[in-house]
């Protein structure tokens, strides 16, 4: 608990410690067995915040006690060909040395690849399924209107969407107050699909530096036809991959059919492989739009 809230170099080491030795399905921290957020929602904000940057997933109890996880194994999608910090640091230093036509044409060039990185992904399932997506979006009827992404327009609403959703949901009352904080402080991410006025699908995800830890999805079953869970997820892949995102990180994951679709939609890393990935990019910042991002999804939205 102790590391938890003050995070930092202490808590690195625990994890680089648990990394190593442990050879369990997941780890969880005895220490915090016994804290219950909801008390103090500052504390609680600030406990959730330093375990995602540590590389931790957490789960709640329904009565509100926090569980700290790192599975050995992570759903993760790579979105671009990131650098090295040390890579990155060098390539600054010869952009400073380069002429300001030629800073500019790197620029373009960078982001273009930046771009196109995410097509590059050798992942077969995810393209079928990108394909069986995009055949959907042409012939289905949408008789209720356009299909949407949208960022962050109505948090209450997913709220009690999740709730109906996962009748046995770990995300309690207690949770749900202080996400509602950390919402309105803009600490968290809530990526949407809409279909005419109704949200069918909903990511409720944590940005830490240039990764997105997703803490939980839902989507509607009676839209199950329009795929709204794989939809939303092609969807938000390619918009994070375009604003300058690195991962995308679906947590832990197991063979259990609850956590099948993370298969075709992510790749599964061992702990050390996640950790390699993640804490070159846990830190900084990335730009983002929020509000109706597209107002009517087609093929060309999606990630493959």
């Amino acid at each position: 608990l102790k590391e938890a809230i003050g995070g930092g170099k202490d808590l690195d080491k625990k994890v680089s410690l648990y990394n190593e030795v442990l050879l369990g399905d997941a780890m969880m921290v005895g220490s915090m067995l016994g804290y219950e957020v909801g008390h103090d929602v500052s504390q609680d904000r600030r406990i959730i915040q330093n375990l995602l940057f540590a590389g931790f997933g957490y789960l709640t109890t329904r009565g509100g006690k926090i569980i700290p996880t790192l599975n050995s194994l992570r759903a993760v999608l790579p979105l671009t060909n990131a650098p090295s910090t040390k890579e990155a640091k060098g390539a600054k230093n010869r952009s400073r040395s380069r002429s300001p036509a030629a800073r500019n044409t790197q620029s373009r060039q960078q982001k273009k690849e930046r771009k196109s990185a995410n097509l590059a992904i050798g992942h077969k399932k995810l393209k079928k399924r990108g394909k069986d997506v995009s055949r959907m979006l042409r012939n289905a009827a949408r008789d209720k209107g356009s299909i949407s992404f949208r960022v962050n327009t109505d948090f209450k609403q997913t709220m009690r969407l999740l709730t109906e959703h996962h009748k046995d949901s770990w995300v309690g009352p207690k949770l749900q107050a202080v996400w509602e904080v950390m919402f309105k402080e803009s600490e968290m991410l809530v990526f949407e699909l809409w279909y005419g006025g109704e949200m069918i699908a909903a990511d409720i995800a944590h940005r830490v530096g240039r990764s997105i830890y997703v803490a939980t999805r839902f989507f509607q079953q009676s839209y199950r036809k329009l795929q709204p869970g794989f939809l939303l997820a092609l969807v938000e892949t390619k918009f994070l991959a375009e604003a300058g995102f690195v991962l995308w990180d679906l947590g832990g994951t197991d063979s259990s059919p609850m956590m099948a679709y993370k298969e075709v939609v992510s790749f599964q890393m061992s702990r050390p492989e996640f950790l390699a990935k993640f804490l070159p990019v846990r830190a900084g910042s990335v730009g983002l739009k929020t509000g109706i991002i597209i107002d009517d999804v087609k093929a060309e939205h999606l990630l493959c």
